[in-house]
C-alpha cells in the first residue's frame, strides 16, 4: 500500500486535474493521505501564470522536501512544463509536464521500477482531452468540469499558452453532459464550467459555448446551476447572453479579465478588444439583469502604462461597479513579448498604484453587494458552524445566516453587507422570516 499526499497551486483548472489524479490514484491502489510527512509519494500541480505563482511553487517543492525527505517528491503543472531542470535542482524526484500528469499512475509505476534517481517527462505534444471526475475532495457542493484547453490568443504578457499549448482542445459535448450528470447524482448543486480559454470552447469541433450550454441545459434535470468561469470580451456572445436571459439555471455572473480600462495599454498587452467593446458587452449584460455580475482581473504596472492609463481604469472599475476586482501587480514572464518591453514601472510605483485601485474596488464591491439589500437570492449553502450557514448566491455573492443545510439551496434576503459579502435571513415564501443571524 502506497500513501500519496496531492496539492495544487493556481487556478480551477488546476484544481479539477488534481482531482483527476487523486482519483485515478486511489483506483489503482494508492491511499490519499491528509499530510505530506506520512506519504511516500508527495505530488504538487505547479503554476506560473505570474512570477509570485512561481515563487509558491518552488517554495512549496521545498517546503514537502523539507517535511518528508525520505518522500518521492512530483511536480507537475505548467511551472514543471517550462522549469524542468529548476524543480528538480530544489528537490523533486519526478517531473510531468501538463499532459503526462493525466497518466500519473503510470509514470510513477514506471519510475519505481526502473529506480531512477531523477527523472523528466514532459512533451511537446497536445492531447486531447476526455478526462472525467465524479468527486471533489475539497467542495461537497460545487463541482469544476473542464471543458477546454489550450489558449491561441497571445496576450503579450502571458506564459500560459506556453505551457498549455496554443492548440485549443474540446472535450465533446456528450462527454461534459455525462461528466455533469455523475456529479449530480453525486450530490452536487453547482456545476462551474472551466477552461484555460472557456470561451473558446467549440472551436475546434464547428461548435460553442452556447450550443454546449443548450445541451446541458436539455439533458440535465433536478434542481442544480450551472456558472461559469473566466471569459474573455471577444467571446461573449449575443446568443450566450440570450441564454442568460433565457434560463435561471445559469447564474447571472460571469468574471470578465478587463486586465486594463486603457485601449493603448490593451494594445500593448495584445488584448483583442477595446473598452469600448467592453462596456458595449457590460450594457447588454446589466440590461438583461441589472444586478447581473461581473468580476475581473487588472494588471497594474504594464510597461509602458502612465498615470493617465491609470486613471482610466480606475474610472472603469468606479462606472462598472464590479462586484469583486482580482489585482495583479505586473510581473515580467521570461520569453513573453511584454519581457522585452522598454519602459518598465517601478515597483514602488506598482505598489501605490495597486493599493489605490484596491481602495476604489473595495468601495464599488461594496456599492454592488449593499443594492442586493431587501432583495431575494438562492444562496447554496457550503457550510455550517456554530449555527450560521454559508455560502455563494448565483451572483457569486457570499452569504451568511441562521438555518439551512449543507447542500441545499436556500432563498435569503440580505440585511447588511460585511466584509466580505452580506449577512442574511432566511426566508418562508409565504412570508415568514426565519430567526436573524
Amino acid at each position: 500500500m502506497k500513501r500519496v499526499y496531492v496539492t495544487f497551486l493556481g487556478c480551477k483548472v488546476n484544481q479539477y486535474e488534481t482531482e483527476y489524479m487523486i482519483e485515478k490514484l486511489e483506483q489503482n491502489g494508492f491511499v490519499i493521505s491528509p499530510h505530506p510527512s506520512k506519504a511516500d509519494f508527495c505530488v504538487l500541480n505547479t503554476c506560473m501564470v505570474t512570477s509570485e505563482a512561481s515563487r509558491k511553487s518552488r517554495q512549496m517543492l521545498r517546503k514537502l522536501r523539507r517535511l518528508n525527505p525520505k518522500a518521492i517528491i512530483i511536480a507537475t503543472g505548467c511551472y514543471a512544463h517550462l522549469q524542468q531542470k529548476e524543480l528538480i535542482k530544489i528537490g523533486a524526484d519526478l517531473v510531468l509536464g501538463n499532459d503526462e500528469k493525466i497518466d500519473l499512475v503510470n509514470y510513477i509505476q514506471r519510475y519505481l521500477q526502473e529506480q531512477k534517481s531523477e527523472t523528466v517527462c514532459v512533451s511537446e505534444s497536445v492531447r486531447s482531452i476526455d478526462e472525467k471526475v465524479k468527486s471533489f475532495l475539497s467542495d461537497r457542493t460545487r463541482a469544476y468540469i473542464k471543458v477546454e484547453d489550450g489558449c491561441n490568443e497571445f496576450c503579450s504578457y502571458c506564459i500560459v499558452p506556453s505551457a498549455r499549448g496554443y492548440q485549443i482542445r474540446s472535450k465533446v459535448a456528450n462527454t461534459v453532459v455525462e461528466e455533469a450528470k455523475g456529479l449530480l447524482e453525486n450530490g452536487y448543486r453547482e456545476i462551474v464550467l472551466t477552461g484555460i480559454n472557456l470561451g473558446k470552447y467549440g472551436f475546434d469541433q464547428q461548435s460553442s459555448l452556447s450550443e454546449l450550454l443548450k445541451s446541458l441545459l436539455e439533458k440535465l434535470s433536478g434542481d442544480f446551476r450551472i456558472r461559469l468561469s473566466s471569459i474573455n470580451v471577444q467571446d461573449i456572445t449575443n446568443e450566450l447572453i440570450e441564454l442568460f436571459a433565457q434560463s435561471d439555471r445559469i447564474c447571472p455572473h460571469l468574471h470578465i479579465p478587463i486586465q486594463s480600462g486603457s485601449n493603448a495599454v490593451l494594445l500593448k498587452m495584445n488584448r483583442k478588444y477595446t473598452v469600448e467593446d467592453a462596456y458595449r458587452i457590460f450594457d447588454k449584460l446589466r440590461g438583461i439583469n441589472p444586478d447581473f455580475s461581473i468580476t475581473t482581473d487588472i494588471i497594474v504596472g504594464f510597461p509602458g502604462e502612465t498615470i493617465g492609463d491609470f486613471k482610466q481604469t480606475l474610472e472603469m472599475i468606479s462606472k462598472v461597479e464590479f462586484s469583486k476586482v482580482h489585482i495583479f501587480r505586473y510581473s515580467s514572464r521570461p520569453g513573453t513579448v511584454a519581457a522585452r518591453f522598454n519602459y518598465q514601472v517601478p515597483s514602488d510605483e506598482k505598489e501605490r498604484r495597486s493599493k489605490e485601485l484596491h481602495k476604489v474596488a473595495e468601495e464599488v464591491s461594496r456599492s454592488y453587494r449593499e443594492r442586493s439589500v431587501g432583495k431575494l437570492r438562492k444562496v447554496l449553502v457550503e457550510q455550517m458552524r456554530s449555527g450560521i450557514s454559508s455560502g455563494y448566491d448565483e451572483y457569486y455573492v457570499r452569504h451568511e445566516f441562521t438555518g439551512g443545510c449543507v447542500g441545499s439551496f436556500e432563498i435569503v434576503s440580505p440585511k447588511c453587507v460585511n466584509s466580505t459579502g452580506v449577512v442574511s435571513r432566511l426566508v418562508d415564501l409565504e412570508g415568514s422570516m426565519a430567526k436573524e443571524a
